[in-house]
This record gives C-alpha cells, sequence and structure tokens, in this order.
C-alpha cells in the first residue's frame, strides 16, 4: 500500500484501476480501516513492525496511534523519516527510569520529531502562535479538550492546505508515575469550509478512523470517546504544518 502510494505522489504513476492520489483526504483515506496493532508501525523500508521491535516484521497492516500519525506523516510531508528520528527522547527525560516516568512525553516528542526542520508552528488559546519547541512536555500543553472556550476558538484556527499534528496529554495518577503522559497522537486537516477532521486510530475502535469536527454528532461523538475522567483534565498540543 505504501508504495503505491508513494509512486503516484513522487513519479506520476497511475495503476490502470485508480485515480492519481493528491488531496490529504485521498492520501488519508487510504488509511482508514487500517487495523490497531499494539505498537505497530512501518520502518524506512514499508515493512510493518514494532516500535519496540524492529526485527519483527508482519505481512499484514497493523498501527497504533503514533504508527499511523508518523506513516501519513512521511507520505503527506514526503519525508521517509527513520523510527530512530521519530521516537528520539529531545529532551532526555523519559527513557528508562526517568523521574516522570518512561515514555511519559512520547507523543510530544513524536510531533516535535516528525516537524523538525520544517516551517512550523504551535497553535495556543486566546490565538496565540508560538515555537513548538520552546517549552517541554509539561508546559505548555494547549487547548483544554474539554473546555467550552476551545470549541469557540479552534475551528477558525484550522486551515487547509495545512496538516496539524497532536499529542493529547492527560493526568495519569498511577502509583509510580509522572501525574501527566502525552499518551496519544493524531491528525488534523481542513477539506472545506465546514468540515475538518481528525484521524487517529485506537485499541477500543480497533482501526484507523476520522471523524469529522465540524459536525455536532461527529464532535460529540470525538469528545465523548476523550472524556476526562475523575479529577483528570486532558488537553490538547497542536503543531501546524503548510502542505
Amino acid at each position: 500500500m505504501r508504495i503505491w502510494i508513494l509512486l503516484i505522489l513522487f513519479f506520476g504513476v497511475t495503476p490502470v484501476t485508480a485515480q492519481t492520489v493528491k488531496s490529504p483526504e485521498e492520501i488519508l483515506a487510504v488509511f482508514l480501516g487500517i487495523p490497531y496493532r499494539v505498537d505497530g508501525c512501518v520502518d524506512g523500508q514499508g515493512r510493518y513492525t514494532l516500535f519496540t521491535g524492529y526485527d519483527k516484521f508482519f505481512s499484514t497492516p497493523g498501527l497504533n496511534c503514533s504508527g499511523f500519525v508518523l506513516e501519513a506523516s512521511r507520505i503527506l510531508l514526503k519525508r521517509n523519516i527513520p523510527l530512530s528520528v521519530a521516537i528520539n527522547d529531545r529532551l532526555g527525560d523519559s527513557g528508562p527510569g526517568a523521574p516522570l516516568g518512561q515514555d511519559w512525553d512520547f507523543g510530544w516528542d513524536m510531533i516535535l520529531n516528525i516537524s523538525e526542520g520544517l516551517e512550523r508552528v504551535l497553535l495556543l488559546p486566546g490565538n496565540v502562535r508560538a515555537d513548538p519547541a520552546a517549552g517541554s512536555g509539561l508546559a505548555p500543553l494547549g487547548f483544554d479538550l474539554h473546555a467550552p472556550e476551545t470549541w469557540r476558538e479552534l475551528p477558525d484556527r484550522i486551515r487547509s492546505n495545512h496538516l496539524y499534528l497532536v499529542s493529547f496529554s492527560k493526568t495519569s495518577g498511577q502509583r509510580g508515575s509522572s501525574s501527566l503522559k502525552h499518551y496519544h497522537v493524531a491528525l488534523l486537516i481542513r477539506i472545506s469550509e465546514k468540515d475538518w477532521y481528525i484521524y487517529n486510530t485506537t485499541q477500543k475502535r480497533g482501526k484507523v478512523y476520522r471523524e469529522n469536527l465540524g459536525s455536532v454528532q461527529g464532535r460529540n461523538r470525538f469528545l465523548n470517546a476523550y472524556a476526562n475522567t475523575g479529577n483528570a483534565r486532558k488537553h490538547i498540543f497542536i503543531i501546524e504544518l503548510p502542505l
């Protein structure tokens, strides 16, 4: 599948039975329905493997949220980002034995690593734009996912012809771990004045899927799926990249 897309994007090769894929929506449509696989990703040679075991390969597709965001970003940004680069612990603060817990900022690290060297900006509440790498995984956290003001502002911040890398954070409450974890990643794109979509994959849904955040029903499904629990608050850290 990946080789087919790359041939179309880079060399203009079009299979007899398919139209040329050009728009981000068309590209991301190829990923929809790919099964969820714990730790599943794609290596630089286009092989399905695991983040924790580069030497284990699968003959069938399978991606977790990070594997999906990495592979989709490679194709959309036309950058074959190595796995080792994508998972680089940027600040050296989330390895084995780290005070805040191993991989506590994995999602934050990943979307910064994917966007490294590109024209990028961090979206913050109050129509603020900032350098994504100026802070840390602890702050700023971005938008409060369930604050009413987020949904009054955010729709107007998401522009067409741009890709948005998203890291979800939440307080953990688990003994022996940090109180904050960047636990999930996703992609946002706008396809029309009304419609803008979030693309991701979760173990609960079992596949890559999307929700239209431009519709009341789609947004409600999304917010219910990522509801706050107990005293925890969830935030989304959003990096904007031009396409």
